[in-house]
């Protein structure tokens, strides 16, 4: 998925920008997580179009082709 916010991924490499939750949680299942759990750690109240996300997941374990 590309970041919608290019200049500040370049600033801001170790984090993840320009998704919402639901981007998150979309991205996520189309990398096979299940129950997918995101909740807002920190909004920025200076900007609150960004806010700190917390995401939790599983991923079935995959033993490969039998």
């Amino acid at each position: 998925m590309k970041h919608r916010f290019e200049e500040a991924r370049e600033l801001y490499a170790d984090e993840w920008l320009g998704f919402s939750e639901t981007e998150l949680e979309s991205s996520s299942r189309e990398q096979a997580f299940r129950k997918i759990q995101t909740s807002v750690v920190h909004k920025e109240p200076e900007t609150p179009q960004f806010q700190t996300l917390l995401a939790v997941a599983n991923k079935p374990f995959s033993s490969g082709p039998a």
